[in-house]
């Protein structure tokens, strides 16, 4: 049985090498998505069991179409990586000495980084609706936030209200399609070395807290792999918990974060209600 994966932004950076883990297993057909052509040419022909389609994520009719063609040729989906994404420009604070500033162009950050995820998402229950009944409860969508979906960061204001959305609608779906047997997970890694991180972003940063792609990779692995985890805080999260999870990837660790706590009983019930 060979198990079906379509990973967007996955001709670089985390995406490609989740690809490339997952294709040394031989247990894989690996479908990475991305806007470069070259690039993701590249990528595939560097592995065995890869193939790639050129797609802007931005656009519903052209994530729509390959779904459907990776489905039809494949009959099944198991994994949906939803991970691309770009890093912002920090326009928001600029200074200006019109009246009327300028419109910030933020429309490439929360077009790929939030309407992209949503989109790929949105396809992926589709597909995994349609996929054999022996998956359910097999099937896995990972959406890549950040940390910056957990604290805010005063250098990417705009991004990081993007991946704190990606996380807050990951625990917004997971209950409902985990009922429908599927394992929905945001993953919020720290500062990874990848090709988004420019020099500029990276001088921001101390080289301690700089983490590799393998660090996020393997969380990714266990999840997909893995019916329960215990985290690095050795909190243990069961196989009926194992979905609408926000997870910290820090270094070789990583700690599944909790939702705010309730301040008093109307916020709870508010909640309930808000939970169907």
């Amino acid at each position: 049985m060979v198990l079906v994966a379509l990973i967007t932004g996955g001709t670089s950076g985390i995406g490609l090498d989740v690809a490339q883990q997952l294709d040394a297993t031989g247990l894989w057909k690996i479908h990475i998505i991305g806007s470069n052509l070259s690039r993701g040419e590249k990528a595939a022909a560097s592995l065995k069991n890869t193939i790639f389609h050129q797609v802007d994520v931005t656009k519903y009719e052209q994530q729509s179409a390959t779904f459907d063609k990776i489905f039809n040729e494949e009959k099944r989906l198991d994994f949906v990586f939803a991970n691309a994404g770009i890093a912002e420009d920090t326009v928001f604070f600029s200074r200006h000495d019109t009246g009327i500033p300028p419109r910030p162009d933020i429309s490439g950050v929360t077009d790929i980084n939030l309407t992209g995820a949503i989109y790929t998402s949105y396809l992926a229950m589709h597909y995994f609706r349609r996929s054999p009944e022996e998956t359910m409860g097999k099937r896995n969508l990972i959406i890549t936030s950040s940390i910056g979906g957990l604290y805010p960061c005063m250098h990417t204001p705009v991004y990081t209200a993007t991946k704190h959305a990606l996380v807050g609608f990951t625990r917004s779906v997971g209950k409902q399609l985990w009922d429908e047997g599927v394992k929905v997970n945001a993953i919020c890694p720290g500062v990874v070395i990848t090709p988004m991180i420019t020099p500029e972003l990276k001088a921001f940063f101390s080289e301690r807290v700089l983490i590799s792609m393998s660090d996020v990779t393997n969380v990714v692995l266990k999840l997909i792999s893995e019916d329960e985890v215990t985290d690095s805080k050795g909190t243990f999260v069961s196989r009926d918990r194992l979905h609408s999870q926000a997870i910290l990837v820090s270094g070789e660790k990583y700690y599944c974060v909790d939702m705010p706590e309730y301040f008093d009983e109307e916020t709870q019930l508010t909640h309930q209600h808000m939970m169907g």
